[in-house]
C-alpha cells in the first residue's frame, strides 16, 4: 500500500511541476499573447481616481475641467429656458464650454450623491446637485468616472 501511494504522490508531484513549467514559459511568451489573443483586466488593477480630490482641482482649474468634460456634452433642461411641458435636450460642443466654479453661494446648497439612483453605495457614478432654497433653482450634474478618471458627462437644469 505504502509503494502505490508513494508511486502516486510521485506522479502527481511530477505533473504538477511540468503545469508549472508550462504556465512560467506562457508568462515568458506574452508578446505573443498581447497579439493574438484578448487580455482582460481586472478593474482594481486600475488606479480609481477619488472623486474628492478630482472634483477640487475641477471646480479651480479651467483647462483641467475642460479636459474632464464628455464632449459633445448632453444637456437637458426646460425648452427655451422656462418652465413648462416641453423639455428639450441640446448638446454642447467643446469650444462653447465655459468654466464653472461650483462657487457656494447661500441662495443653493451643494448636494453630491454617489450615483444617480440618489442610494448610497460605492459606485463610478456621482450626482453633484445645487439645490435652492426657497428660489427653485434645481441644477445637476453626473459624473461617472470611465477607465479609472472622473468626467462630467451630462448636466440638467429644472430651475424655476
Amino acid at each position: 500500500m505504502t509503494l502505490i501511494t508513494g508511486f502516486g504522490l510521485g506522479w502527481w508531484f511530477n505533473e504538477m511541476n511540468r503545469f508549472t513549467e508550462g504556465v512560467i514559459m506562457d508568462a515568458q511568451k506574452l508578446k505573443l499573447q498581447f497579439t493574438d489573443s484578448v487580455i482582460l483586466s481586472n478593474n482594481s488593477d486600475v488606479v480609481q481616481e477619488d472623486f474628492d480630490d478630482f472634483f477640487y482641482k475641477f471646480m479651480l482649474e479651467p483647462d483641467f475641467q475642460v479636459s474632464r468634460v464628455k464632449f459633445p456634452l448632453k444637456f437637458i433642461g426646460f425648452k427655451n429656458g422656462h418652465p413648462g411641458n416641453h423639455i428639450d435636450t441640446v448638446y454642447l460642443l467643446k469650444d462653447k464650454w465655459k468654466h464653472k466654479s461650483y462657487y457656494l453661494g447661500r441662495q443653493y446648497i451643494p448636494i453630491i450623491y454617489d450615483n444617480y439612483d440618489l442610494v448610497l453605495q460605492n459606485t463610478d457614478e456621482r450626482l453633484f446637485r445645487w439645490a435652492g432654497v426657497e428660489n427653485g433653482i434645481d441644477v445637476k450634474s453626473f459624473f461617472k468616472r470611465i477607465g479609472g478618471q472622473w468626467y462630467l458627462i451630462q448636466e440638467e437644469n429644472f430651475s424655476t
